[in-house]
Formats: structure tokens, C-alpha cells, sequence
């Protein structure tokens, strides 16, 4: 406790701010040196070395690397951080273009298209797969799958082709296709020719001078790949990937990814489950190996963390690529505090495996006249949910032409304010110190229902629209669930396929422990693994708490055996009726922590809070939410 109190009356560098730092211009080494003792000599901790727009120094090349070493020097003698930066802008994987050049169509993002045909094809390159279909609408009623030369449609049938099909080469990428980031090869090649680039120019500061490297939004399928139809994400080497978890053909469901209809929920269940694994362990798992036997903390974040359906559409699933980050990251944008489960879901996981440190990418699209108020204001939000380390967006090397029009506001000595910016830093940094101390204390495991988002989505933007309101929901609760001061962690199946386990009447993820479970309402599907677990956790005399509809579906299946219906009527379960229900039922099941009560004797519920076990005693933060209304209790 002792050093604690050292330590907030003077934060270390650690704890201060690393911003995004534009490199966006002709880089000078004297003036790259100037600008890395200005913001030393302004409160700031470090700074992410990032090509951004305008950069007119070639990207990895020996001017390039010139500056990165002279920088990351003159970061070591003065105390500083260099963080890398993986690619050139964003998304992570092509490194500028690289790595597709070198892999040629293999290392190229794909897409699975479907076209809807009069007739059978005949000529051209053989598709993935043919179907005979009878369709109303959206809704498929028949299906039959086409295997040989010589078949017909019948009277009232559509034939539904499904191709491969490799990304056109765009400006954005430097005049080539974005990367195949779920081939492990291209990650690999990615890997080769970035990581190891940079270990060779500056490995022997890694895990001093330069504490990791930031990853960013990398993704299967990005919002500017076209693929000319309806499409989704594909892979080379899927099929085999799919037929290894799943047990079955992907090929003979293909059609229930695009049409509504008996086989849908399971198809897609399947079909997002097995993207989310490929990409995980091809991207994220492989780079954070790497890192770790480098010496590097691997943080970053991924494309879409708020939005359930874009999140599913782009990855598969966010939460399982934390457990591969020494710091996990998020991204959140302008001045704003709805995002509850951006935070969560990456905070969750931190708690979970040991991880002290959260990254938040920040303030960006938050414009010029962005205050310091509005760095607090939205700051304590982010800090209580279980951020600890602000990446403010961003610090310009240069304003020159369009180069002020990058997203703004801007950290650096090309602000008005810039004089004054120690203010805001010493501040957070000692937030920043106590929250990184000792561990977190959640007694609530909330089970996130993504899988039911994979469930529903399928091609097109009604679909992902559908997901991205469910998602939307699932926001809103979280927020109720926090308002009872019950603070909480996620649950994702994944993770709890591999790292949970029942100590006592807990439910364990990794680290942490939870005497009760929650899952939220319109969840319908778990995962075999996670019912199993929850079986195992009852048996031990766990606390559960559902609502009503239960979930009735085992990985998109029926329940033929009863297994969750009997799971429902046990002892230890309690099915709500309404989320109206939830903080009595939290009352009389879990002995109450914390309690912030209006004058009314009621739970304020525009206070957040976070507690933290110390070593010698208890931390706690809480912040009014209310950014216009002070709250008296």
C-alpha cells in the first residue's frame, strides 16, 4: 500500500497516455527526436509509431526503419514507450501490400458468392457447389444439391450457384487485395515480413523501450471488399477446417447461409462458429505466440467490437482473440458512453487470464473543439468498465493540406491547449495506477450469447441489421444488470470451453471465479461445452439465473434428451420473467457488495462503480454516468 501511495502521487510512465502517433508526412529523424521529448516533457507516457495518410517516407523501407530506430533510442533515454504499429493504416495483415504480392491469390481475401440462375451453368470455371431450389422470397422450401452432368430444374426450381471468389486489387491496399487473414500462411508471411523486420532493426529494445505492438482491426471480410453479388467470408482450406469440427459437409448447407427456412439456424450456428476458430487461431493465436517468446505485449483491437452482427460478419466472434493479447484492446470512437460492451467484453477477458492492463483506442472522430471535461467525462466511464490505458486518437506529426482532416482531435504540440496537457495525464495516470492494482472483484459471470447471433445471421443487411439490434438489447441489459451494482464479467463459450472449470460452488474462467451465472434474455442456443459446465456447476451448488423462454437449442439442434429443460427445473436455477425481476432476484440469491443508494433508497443507477482487492485492503472508483445531473447518495 505503501508503494501504491508513492506511485499515484507520482505516476510512472507506464500509466500515462501512448497515443497514436501519425507518422503522415516526409519523416525527419531531428524532428521525429523534437517531438518524442515535447510530449515527454507534456505528461505523456509513450506513443504508437503509425503510418497513417499522407506518410511520404516509403512504408518499411530503410529511410523507414531509420527512423524507427533512432526513435525507439531517443524513447529509451528519455523514459518513454515506443509502442510498434503493424501495417501500413489499417486493417492488419496485407502490410501494405506485401504480403498478398508474395502470396498471390492464396494470400488474397476470398468470398463464397452465391448466384441465382434460370438455368443450370454449363460453361466457365465448375462452382463450389449447385442446388436445385424452390424459393419464396427470402424462405427456402426445397432443396436438393446437384452432383452430376445431366441434371435438370424441375417446373418452379432456381439453381443456386455457389463460387469462390478472390478480392480485386484496390488503391486502399496499395494496389492489391486485402489479406487472407484466416489462412495461416499469410498470417505467417505477415508475420515474416513485419514482426520479423522489426526484430531484426530493434528486437533488443523489445520488452524495454518499446513494450509491444498494436494490431488493428484486422478482419475476414472488410467493409470495402466487393465481391460483385451476395456474399460472405470465405477461406481456402475451410472445407477441411469445417468437416474437422463440425463432422459434415459445409458444402450441402451453403444455401441455408443466404435463405431463411428448417436449416438455417443450424447451418449458420456452424458455419460462424467455425470462422470465428479459423480466424482466431490463424491470426491471433499465431501472432500472440510470437510475441510472447519475443518479449512483446500484443494488443490492438478488432473491427466492429459494438455491432453484434458487422462483429460476427468480420470475425466470427470478438471475445475468444482477447485470450491471445498480453494487453486486449478496444476501439472507442467520439465523446459518447453507449458502448458498455465494447468494455466488457475485453475487460472480462483481462480479468479472466491475469492480464493487468486494457487498452482502450480513443477520443477519434471526436473533432477539433474535443475538451478536457469530454476527456474526463468519457475517460471515468471507460476507467470504471475496466480500461487502464488510454491510446488517444491522435497525435499529428504534421497538420500540412489534409493531413488536419484525419479524424481529429489531436495530442500533440499542435493544439492550443497543449501547454496544459500534463493536467489531464497526471490525473488519469494515478487512475490509471489503482486500477491496475490487485484484481477486480465480479461475482457475476454473464454468459454472452453470441452464439445466437450466429444463429440468426445470414447474408445481407436485413440479417446483419436483425443481429446488430439483438446486440443492441444485449447492450441495454448489460447496462441494467450493472445498475443493480452487481458488477459483472462476460462469459464467452469459447473461452469456457477451454479455460472453465467449477472450484467449490464457483464457476471458474481462468482467474476468476463466480458464485453466480446470468444469461441474458432471448438467449436460445449454448454450446454442448457450456451446458456441461453448467450441469457440473449446479451439481456443485452453483447459482443460476435464466430467462424466460430458457434457451431450448444445443448448438442450433433440438433437444431431443431434455437436457436443458431438466437443467432449467433444478435446484439452484431461478427463471425470471422480465429483466423488472433481476435486482431482487440478485438480492435474495448473491450477499450484496456494494450499495449506492439515492435519498429514495434506491439503487442509483446513473453510478457505476469498481471495486479491487489489494493486498492490504479494498480500492473502489465510482463514477456519475450522468454527464449533466450530479447524483446525491
Amino acid at each position: 500500500m505503501r508503494q501504491l501511495r508513492t506511485d499515484f502521487t507520482s505516476p510512472s510512465t507506464a500509466f500515462r497516455g501512448a497515443p497514436f502517433w501519425s507518422w503522415n508526412d516526409r519523416l525527419q529523424i531531428e524532428e521525429l527526436t523534437r517531438q518524442v521529448r515535447d510530449m515527454r516533457a507534456h505528461g505523456m507516457g509513450g506513443f504508437f509509431m503509425h503510418s497513417r495518410e499522407g506518410l511520404e517516407t516509403p512504408y518499411m523501407g530503410d529511410k523507414w526503419l531509420e527512423c524507427i530506430r533512432e526513435t525507439v533510442r531517443v524513447a529509451g533515454e528519455t523514459g518513454m514507450h515506443a509502442w510498434l504499429y503493424d501495417e501500413d493504416r489499417w486493417p492488419s495483415g496485407f502490410a501494405g501490400g506485401l504480403v498478398p504480392a508474395r502470396g498471390g491469390d492464396a494470400f488474397r481475401a476470398k468470398g463464397l458468392v452465391m448466384e441465382q440462375l434460370a438455368q443450370i451453368p454449363s460453361e466457365g470455371e465448375p462452382p463450389l457447389a449447385l442446388f436445385a431450389a424452390r424459393l419464396e422470397g427470402e424462405t427456402l422450401l426445397d432443396l436438393r444439391r446437384l452432383s452430376a452432368d445431366g441434371e435438370s430444374l424441375a417446373p418452379g426450381e432456381t439453381c443456386l450457384a455457389f463460387r469462390r471468389k478472390v478480392a480485386a486489387a484496390s488503391e486502399r491496399v496499395n494496389d492489391d487485395a486485402d489479406s487472407a487473414n484466416p489462412n495461416p500462411q499469410s498470417v505467417a508471411a505477415f508475420l515474416d515480413h513485419n514482426y520479423e523486420t522489426y526484430r531484426q532493426n530493434v528486437g533488443e529494445e523489445f520488452g524495454k523501450a518499446i513494450p509491444g505492438i498494436f494490431t488493428d482491426e484486422p478482419n475476414i471480410q472488410s467493409h470495402r471488399t466487393e465481391f460483385g453479388g451476395r456474399a460472405l467470408p470465405w477461406t481456402d482450406g475451410l472445407l477441411d477446417f469445417f468437416r474437422e469440427r463440425r463432422g459434415y459437409d459445409l458444402l450441402d448447407v451453403l444455401p441455408w447461409l443466404f435463405f431463411d427456412g428448417q436449416g438455417a439456424a443450424r447451418a449458420r450456428h456452424d458455419y460462424w462458429y467455425t470462422v470465428s476458430q479459423r480466424f482466431t487461431e490463424a491470426f491471433t493465436r499465431q501472432i500472440g505466440a510470437w510475441c510472447a517468446e519475443h518479449g512483446l505485449d500484443f494488443t490492438g483491437h478488432f473491427l466492429n467490437e459494438a455491432e453484434m452482427g458487422q462483429g460476427i460478419l468480420r470475425g466470427g466472434a470478438i471475445m475468444p482473440h482477447y485470450r491471445y493479447q498480453q494487453v486486449p484492446g478496444i476501439d472507442m470512437l467520439t465523446e459518447q458512453n453507449h458502448e458498455f460492451i465494447t468494455i466488457k467484453q475485453c475487460s472480462s477477458v483481462a480479468n479472466q487470464m491475469g492480464r493487468s492492463r486494457v487498452l482502450s483506442e480513443t477520443y477519434g472522430c471526436s473533432g477539433w473543439e474535443f475538451t478536457f471535461e469530454g476527456q474526463k467525462w468519457n475517460g471515468d466511464w471507460q476507467y470504471v468498465l475496466g480500461v487502464n490505458l488510454r491510446c488517444q486518437h491522435l497525435a499529428l506529426y504534421s497538420l500540412r493540406g489534409c493531413r488536419k482532416r484525419d479524424y481529429p482531435p489531436a495530442f500533440n504540440y499542435n493544439t492550443t491547449w497543449w501547454k496544459y496537457n500534463s493536467v489531464v495525464e497526471d490525473y488519469f495516470a494515478r487512475i490509471g495506477r489503482v486500477l491496475s492494482e490487485g484484481r477486480a472483484v465480479r461475482d457475476v459471470l454473464l454468459l454472452h450469447p453470441v452464439a445466437t447471433g450466429w444463429s440468426m445471421l445470414g447474408e445481407g443487411d436485413e440479417s446483419t441489421t436483425r443481429v446488430d439490434a439483438f446486440g443492441e438489447r444485449l447492450n441495454d441489459f448489460c447496462q441494467a444488470l450493472l445498475a443493480t451494482h452487481y458488477d459483472f464479467d462476460f462469459g464467452d463459450e469459447q473461452i469456457l470451453a477451454l479455460d472453465g472449470s467449477v472450484d467449490g460452488a464457483s464457476l471458474m474462467v481462468g482467474r476468476a471465479a463466480y458464485p453466480l451465472v446470468v444469461i441474458p434474455p432471448e438467449t436460445r442456443t449454448l454450446l454442448a461445452s457450456t451446458l456441461a459446465l453448467l450441469e457440473r456447476f449446479l451439481d456443485a451448488g452453483g447459482t443460476l439465473v435464466v430467462f424466460s423462454p430458457a434457451p431450448e437449442w444445443i448448438e442450433a439442434r433440438p433437444d431431443p434428451d431434455g437436457r436443458l429443460a431438466s437443467l432449467w427445473a433444478r435446484p439452484g436455477v431461478t427463471v425470471l420473467g422480465g429483466v423488472g425481476e433481476l435486482n431482487t432476484a440478485l438480492e435474495r440469491l448473491l450477499p450484496r457488495r456494494i450499495s449506492l443508494l439515492t435519498r429514495h433508497g434506491q439503487q442509483a443507477a446513473r453510478l457505476l462503480y469498481m471495486q479491487r482487492d489489494l493486498s492490504e485492503g479494498q480500492a473502489f472508483f465510482i463514477v456519475n454516468n450522468d454527464r449533466q445531473t450530479g447524483c446525491a447518495v
